[in-house]
């Protein structure tokens, strides 16, 4: 008789909840995609509208709490993790900015200006100045800030405890178990999942569209499927030989690969207009930060709104692996090296990505605000044609191809990781590498499954929802925070 041999040092609550979420988000999405998805709209909209300066004062408190902690005498600790290798700065840099950003950064770095260009607020005339500056705002600071707030809670739980579990739980609670367990786990593997949802429903359409337009083919559901079944045997591969020789290489491969793209379009594109146009919003998001941050408007309801609890819902998986790959690491290197490099590499996408836009639209090879407008193409291919658009357009379009799919699996790859790491008792328990691939394969089927019959909308207001409730868990890891930094401090 078939017998299943559960390993003891696997959390079983923890694998409960990711099959039992699983089921009933599917069961709850399949019903009725398009019901689904509004409903969970209406309850995004209520929160965002009632708590819109909530949301916008969070946010900057993190980054202040965040700064202080570093500059104080408990940024000085250095982080001391049992059987977690060391990695150089260069590759803890690009697993950290890898895992944090995706292919939606490639995607809203080329498209997220038009948003703001075509929609000015009431009362103000188009600006292209506005238009260049919200996007760097958005994927600055802030929101590095929100990503690694639990990084730090858990790495200071685990000074005291190496064998803190790998979960809200393990940080906030003494005894792993009761019911308080239970719904501190649901909100951390549900950030985690629906955040894996999300980055398929922005990433494949991307990469199709791409695959489309290089080969003169139709973007077709055989074609989704196709790129999913390369991506998935990527991911697998990557994560079953773990951080070392998987996903530390294929991190540094993307960084490389992608600064090489962006250089390139610097190089053979309109290369002043470029720098001028990006140091010029720079400038005015460093000038009006604190207005930015805590002023309402109609862009802070409608998008920075959603981009905090966007980022503040994926934190939970990100901060996790995070802590993975920083043994050896100060406290104060690892939130100034998160906010400082993560800030940069994207000032640098959206700077090149999003003037190559404007430029093309200026001088009008492509109108991307009419067509973004009128509906003529997808936003993801809008994209792509933006991409081929560049002279040798072909060759910058294979390139960003290849970049996009690496970026998608450096992310899924950090989430199998840190998912089949949360199911373990206790950090110092290394998941095995049939766990780790097991996890990956669920986290790309089961969300593209939804998002191919039509519920991918429904990932992305639930995962918006979830980070709601995830702000009070927050509030406690800060406690928890300066808590521990203080004992550290008497001893």
């Amino acid at each position: 008789m078939f017998k299943l041999k559960i390993n003891p040092l696997w959390s079983k609550s923890v694998l409960l909840i990711t099959f039992l979420f699983l089921i009933i988000l599917s069961s709850y999405v399949l019903t009725n995609p398009k019901g689904s998805a509004e409903s969970l709209k209406l309850i995004y909209d209520f929160f965002a509208i009632n708590f819109e300066s909530f949301f916008l004062y969070f946010g900057f408190s993190i980054l202040v709490i965040l700064i202080f902690i570093a500059i104080s005498s408990a940024g000085s600790k250095k982080i001391i993790l049992k059987g977690r290798a060391d990695y150089s700065y260069f590759s803890w840099y690009s697993m950290l900015f890898a895992t944090g950003m995706g292919a939606a950064l490639l995607y809203w770095s080329t498209y997220e200006w038009l948003v703001y260009y075509t929609n000015p607020i009431d009362g103000e005339e188009q600006s292209l100045l506005k238009a260049r500056s919200y996007p760097l705002f958005h994927w600055m600071f802030t929101g590095w800030a929100l990503y690694i707030l639990p990084t730090v809670a858990f790495v200071f739980s685990l000074m005291k405890n190496s064998n803190t579990p790998l979960t809200f739980s393990g940080i906030l609670l003494k005894k792993q178990s009761g019911p308080i367990r239970i719904i501190l786990d649901i909100f951390f593997i549900g950030a985690i999942l629906t955040g894996a949802g999300v980055g398929l429903a922005l990433s494949f359409p991307l990469m199709s569209a791409a695959i489309a337009k290089l080969f003169n083919l139709n973007q077709t559901i055989y074609l989704d499927f196709l790129m999913l079944f390369i991506c998935m045997c990527i991911v697998s591969v990557s994560v079953y030989r773990g951080l070392q020789n998987g996903i530390k290489k294929l991190s540094n491969f993307n960084i490389i690969l992608v600064t090489t793209f962006l250089a390139l379009i610097l190089i053979t594109g309109p290369t002043k207009y470029i720098i001028i146009n990006t140091l010029e919003p720079v400038s005015y998001v460093f000038k009006n930060y604190l207005s930015l941050s805590l002023i309402q408007s109609k862009y802070s309801l409608d998008w920075t709104v959603f981009y905090w609890a966007w980022y503040i819902a994926l934190a939970p998986a990100v901060g996790a692996f995070i802590v993975n790959i920083s043994n050896n690491k100060t406290v104060r290197e690892l939130i100034f090296g998160a906010l400082i490099v993560g800030s940069l590499g994207c000032i640098l996408h959206i700077g090149i990505l999003s003037n190559l836009s404007i430029y093309f639209y200026e001088n009008g090879i492509l109108d991307a605000p009419k067509i973004y407008i009128d509906g003529s193409l997808t936003s993801h291919a809008l994209v792509v044609e933006t991409i081929s658009s560049i002279n040798h357009g072909s060759i910058f379009l294979i390139l960003f191809t290849i970049i996009a799919i690496v970026f998608l699996c450096t992310t899924y790859d950090s989430l199998s990781y840190i998912l089949a790491t949360a199911s373990m008792k206790n950090f110092n328990d290394k998941p095995s590498k049939n766990l780790r691939v097991f996890f990956a394969i669920i986290l790309m089927i089961q969300p593209a499954l939804i998002m191919f019959l039509g519920g991918k909308d429904s990932f992305m207001w639930l995962l918006v929802v979830i980070s709601v409730p995830l702000m009070i868990i927050y509030l406690f890891l800060v406690l928890s925070i300066f808590k521990n930094a203080i004992k550290f401090k008497k001893s």
